[in-house]
């Protein structure tokens, strides 16, 4: 049966499970925050 959008749209966590992939992305967004903040204080622009 073809789903009904977007009333259907919470069955996709039935076969997608976050516990998969939530942490992952978190770390990856965490990695990427600490690259950024490094970035911007090796170029000066941090605290004072």
């Amino acid at each position: 049966a073809k789903p009904k959008n977007p009333e259907d749209d919470w069955k996709i966590w039935l076969v997608v499970n976050p516990a998969t992939w939530l942490m992952p992305i978190f770390y990856a967004l965490l990695v990427l925050a600490i690259a950024v903040h490094a970035v911007v204080f090796s170029v000066g622009l941090g605290w004072q």
